[in-house]
C-alpha cells in the first residue's frame, strides 16, 4: 500500500484539509492507500483551524478531532511520496534529507509533473528520468495559506485542493508507477 504524506507548517490548515480531501477520493475511487498530514512548525497539538473544520463539513468532511502533528524527521522516509503545500516546506525537508529528493514534491509541482510526463509518455511506459531531472520548479507551485484569513479564503483553498487531489486521483496509474520507480 502506498503511504503519502502532506506536509505545511502548522498542519492546522492546508495539509489537514488535503489531506482530508485526499482520503475522501480515494475512498470514491477505491483507492488503497495511506495518507497523513504533519507540520513543519508545530509547538502544541492543536485542533484543525475553525474556518477549515467549516470548510470541510461543507464538503461532507469531519477533521474536528484531527490534532496537529510535527512532521517527525525520523520517520520521514517511510513515506512513499511526501508532498509540501508550498516550495520552502520542500526546501525545508531537503535541507535535513537530501537523499529523498525523488519523493518529496510540492503538491502541485507533482500534478504537473505527472501531466508532462502524460504528454510526453512514450509506449513503452513511464519516462520518469525525466520528471525527476527538472528542478527548476519554484514559489509558482505553493498553495497559498489560509491561517488567520476569512472563511472565503479557507473554501477557496480547499477549491483549489480538491482540483489538484482530483487530478492526482485521476492520473492514479501513472502516480503508483511513479512510486513504484522510486522504490526500486
Amino acid at each position: 500500500m502506498c503511504k503519502i504524506l502532506l506536509v505545511c507548517t502548522g498542519n492546522t490548515c492546508r495539509s489537514v484539509m488535503a489531506a482530508a480531501i485526499f482520503k475522501q477520493r480515494a475512498a470514491e475511487h477505491n483507492i488503497n492507500v495511506t495518507v497523513d498530514s504533519a507540520g513543519l512548525m508545530v509547538f502544541n497539538a492543536a485542533p484543525a483551524a475553525e474556518h477549515a473544520q467549516d470548510v470541510m463539513k461543507r464538503f461532507g468532511i469531519d477533521v474536528s478531532d484531527h490534532l496537529s502533528t510535527q512532521l517527525d524527521m525520523r520517520n520521514i522516509a517511510d513515506y512513499d511520496l511526501i508532498l509540501t503545500m508550498a516550495d520552502a516546506h520542500k526546501k525545508q525537508i531537503l535541507e535535513l534529507h537530501p537523499k529523498l529528493s525523488d519523493r518529496v514534491f510540492i503538491l502541485k509541482e507533482f500534478v504537473f509533473r505527472i501531466r508532462q510526463e502524460t504528454r510526453n509518455q512514450k509506449e513503452n511506459g513511464i519516462n520518469i528520468s525525466n520528471m525527476l531531472d527538472k528542478q527548476d520548479m519554484t514559489a509558482e507551485f505553493d498553495v497559498p495559506d489560509p491561517y488567520g484569513q476569512s472563511l472565503a479564503v479557507y473554501e477557496k483553498t480547499a477549491k483549489e485542493l480538491t482540483e489538484i487531489i482530483d487530478a492526482i486521483i485521476a492520473e492514479w496509474d501513472k502516480v503508483t508507477a511513479v512510486i513504484r520507480d522510486l522504490s526500486q
